[in-house]
């Protein structure tokens, strides 16, 4: 009988965690990558930092979690987070926004925000913007960059403010390999998807 060597224990406990990481995120509205792989650890008993699966591996769970779990629901609601996406996007077009995160890429639960980059001379201008739109705001806390929270239904709206000298770099391609999307490719999307 063979043993399970130590990289394939590690593998299944990776993906053992993503498993509870990804049911938390989607059940209980979790956010926070971090938080929810550290959650699904202690739950498991798990005490080896080594094990904790990437983001893109909860991702994974993610999708597989609401392919078994009402995908008729999920796609209903990923629908309607996109199409709300997409008109926030033109409202907001003077700020070359771009759609990031879980409504992209189709991980989003009932739970996420839309989240949005966007470009500004300085993030007041947004703001005065949100003011002069009568919008519900408040300032978010992200670590290095000014965001806000814009309360909205179905879903809240989670907008980053990049400053305007960075647009260029941004369009070749992001260092960290996030995913965006405009208007217009969005609304391509959701015509393919009819």
């Amino acid at each position: 009988m063979p043993v399970k060597s130590g990289s394939s224990r590690n593998s299944h406990l990776r993906l053992r965690i993503a498993q509870v990481a990804a049911q938390l995120m989607a059940e209980h509205g979790i956010r926070d990558y971090a938080f929810a792989k550290r959650k699904a650890a202690r739950q498991l008993g798990v005490t080896d930092s080594h094990a904790l699966p990437n983001n893109d591996e909860i991702d994974e769970a993610l999708r597989s979690h609401h392919a078994l779990y009402g995908p008729d629901e999920h796609a209903e609601t990923l629908r309607a987070q996109r199409e709300q996406a997409l008109a926030v996007l033109q409202a907001f077009g003077q700020f070359s926004p771009m759609l990031t995160g879980a409504v992209l890429s189709g991980t989003a639960s009932d739970h996420a925000n839309i989240e949005i980059e966007l470009y500004a001379d300085a993030s007041k201008e947004f703001e005065q913007f949100l003011l002069n739109q009568g919008a519900s705001f408040k300032v978010a806390d992200r670590p290095g960059r000014q965001a806000y929270l814009i309360y909205s239904d179905p879903a809240d709206i989670l907008v980053t403010v990049l400053p305007l000298s960075s647009q260029h770099a941004h369009s070749r391609g992001r260092a960290d390999g996030a995913k965006r999307m405009n208007a217009e490719q969005l609304s391509r999307l959701l015509q393919e998807q009819d």
